[in-house]
C-alpha cells in the first residue's frame, strides 16, 4: 500500500498535475508582460486563466478520488483575510463594489498560491521554477536597461521593461536578486550554472541601480544583509562549510557593489542622487505663504499621502473602510483638494490598515510570522538544493517586505504573484 506522501506525489505528477504545473510556469512568464497586469482587461484575463487552472484542479480531484492541498500554513491567514473581505463587502465597506472586486482578486491570489504550493513542491519542479523566475527577471531587466538607452521599443508606456512605474520594476527585480543570491551562497548547482546565476544577479542589480528607485536600492541593501545573516544561521550544514559560506556571502555582496557602481557609472548618478535628496525635501513642511505660490501638482509627496491615510485609519481603526475602497475614502482627507488622483498609500502596510483595519493588520502579521517561522523550519535540512531555494526565496520575500514600506508593489498583480510564488518555495517542506 502506498504511503500518503507517495500518493500525493503521484497525484501532482499525473497528467492533470503536469498540465497544471506547466500552465503555472507559463503564468509566471505571461503576467508581467501587459504592464504588470494592472489594467481591468489584463486582470480579467489573468483571473480567467487561474479559473481554468482551478477547474483542472477539480477535475484532477474527481479523476483521482483525492484532493491535493498545499503543505504550507500560509494558506490560512490568506483564507481568513478573504473571508473578512467578503464580510466587509456585505456590511461595512464604504464602496461595496470595489470591495467585492478586491475580494475576487484576493480569491484569485489564493487559488494561485494554493496551486503553486501544491504542484511546485518536488525538488525537480522547484529547481525548474527557480530557473524560470530568474530568466523572466533577467529578460525584463535587460529590456529595461535597453530602454534606458534606446527608448521604449516594446512597451510604449513602459518606463522600465513592461512596468510603467520604475519602483515596480525595481521591486520585481529585487525579489529575483534574493533568489539568485541564495543559489550562489549555497553552491547548489554546477559551476557553469552558478556562473549563470551570478550573471543574472549582476544584470538584476544593474537594472535596480539604473531605475533610480530609492525603495529598490534600500530593499537590495536590506536583502544582502539578510542573506548574510540567514546564510550563517538559517539552515543545517556541516561545520567545515561555515567559513566557505561566509566567503561566498562576501563575494555576493562585492558582486552586488560592482554591479551597482558600474550601472551608476555608465549612466550617471544624477537620477539616483536626486531621488534620495528628495527624501529630505519631502520631510520639510513649507510655510503657507510658499504653498500658495506653488502649482498644486508640486505640493504632493508620500508624506502628505501617509498623513491623510493615518487620519483615515484613526476614523476606522478596527474594521477599515473596506478592501479596495481606499481611493473613495481618501477624498475626505485629500490635501490636494482633488487635483491629484490617489489610489494607493504608497505603503502596503498603511493600506492594509486603511482598507482592512486592525483585523487585516493582525492577519498580515500572522502571515509574515508564519512565513519566516515555516521557512527557517524548512531550511533545517542537509539537502543543499532545498536549503538554497528556501533561503533564496525567503530573501526575495524579505526584500519586497522592506520595499513595501515606501511603495505599493504588492498591489501590482505581477509583483504580488511573484511574492506568493516565493512564499510557496520558501515554506514548502522537503518531501521525504
Amino acid at each position: 500500500m502506498k504511503s500518503e506522501t507517495h500518493s500525493i506525489e503521484d497525484l501532482t505528477h499525473s497528467t492533470w498535475g503536469k498540465v497544471i504545473y506547466w500552465l503555472l510556469l507559463g503564468l509566471l512568464i505571461l503576467t508581467p508582460l501587459p504592464y504588470g497586469t494592472v489594467e481591468t482587461w489584463s486582470i480579467t484575463l489573468w483571473q480567467l486563466y487561474l479559473l481554468v487552472l482551478a477547474v483542472l484542479w477539480g477535475l484532477a480531484a474527481l479523476t483521482s478520488g483525492a484532493l491535493t492541498l498545499p503543505a504550507t500554513p500560509l494558506v490560512w491567514p490568506l483564507l481568513a483575510w478573504l473571508v473578512w473581505t467578503f464580510i466587509q463587502a456585505a456590511t461595512i465597506s464604504i464602496d461595496k463594489f470595489a470591495t467585492r472586486y478586491a475580494a475576487y482578486k484576493l480569491l484569485t491570489y489564493l487559488i494561485f498560491f494554493s496551486l503553486f504550493a501544491t504542484y511546485v513542491s518536488s525538488d525537480t519542479r522547484r529547481r525548474t521554477a527557480v530557473k524560470i523566475i530568474l530568466i523572466v527577471c533577467t529578460v525584463i531587466a535587460l529590456v529595461g536597461i535597453g530602454q534606458k538607452y534606446a527608448g521604449a521599443l516594446f512597451w510604449q508606456r513602459g518606463t522600465f521593461g513592461p512596468f510603467v512605474n520604475r519602483n515596480h520594476f525595481a521591486g520585481f527585480l529585487v525579489m529575483g536578486v534574493g533568489l539568485a543570491g541564495g543559489m550562489l551562497i549555497e553552491r547548489s548547482a554546477k559551476n557553469e550554472t552558478l556562473a549563470l546565476y551570478a550573471a543574472a544577479a549582476l544584470v538584476l542589480i544593474a537594472g535596480i541601480g539604473l531605475s533610480a528607485s530609492r525603495g529598490g536600492v534600500i530593499a537590495l541593501a536590506a536583502a544582502l544583509v539578510f542573506l548574510f545573516v540567514v546564510a550563517r544561521v538559517g539552515g543545517v550544514r556541516e561545520k567545515a562549510s561555515g567559513q566557505a559560506v561566509a566567503l561566498r556571502t562576501v563575494g555576493v555582496v562585492l558582486l552586488s557593489l560592482v554591479a551597482m557602481v558600474g550601472a551608476v557609472w555608465l549612466v550617471g548618478s544624477e537620477g539616483l542622487r536626486d531621488n534620495f535628496a528628495q527624501i529630505s525635501e519631502d520631510a520639510k513642511s513649507k510655510p503657507q505663504s510658499e504653498l500658495a505660490a506653488l502649482n498644486p501638482y508640486d505640493l504632493f509627496s508620500r508624506r502628505d499621502i501617509w498623513q491623510a491615510s493615518w487620519q483615515l485609519i484613526q476614523q476606522h481603526p478596527l474594521t477599515g473602510v473596506g478592501l479596495g475602497a481606499f481611493p473613495f475614502a481618501y477624498t475626505q482627507f485629500d490635501p490636494s483638494s482633488g487635483t491629484q488622483r490617489v489610489e494607493q498609500t504608497h505603503n502596503d502596510y498603511l493600506q492594509i490598515l486603511t482598507d482592512s483595519g486592525a483585523v487585516g493588520g493582525l492577519l498580515a502579521m500572522a502571515f509574515l510570522a508564519l512565513l519566516f517561522v515555516s521557512s527557517f523550519k524548512s531550511a533545517q535540512t542537509r539537502d543543499r538544493h532545498h536549503r538554497a531555494i528556501t533561503l533564496g526565496a525567503l530573501t526575495g520575500c524579505f526584500a519586497i517586505v522592506v520595499h513595501s514600506f515606501v511603495d505599493f508593489n504588492l498591489q501590482v498583480t505581477s509583483n504580488a504573484q511573484l511574492f506568493l510564488a516565493l512564499c510557496a518555495l520558501a515554506t514548502t517542506p522537503r518531501k521525504a
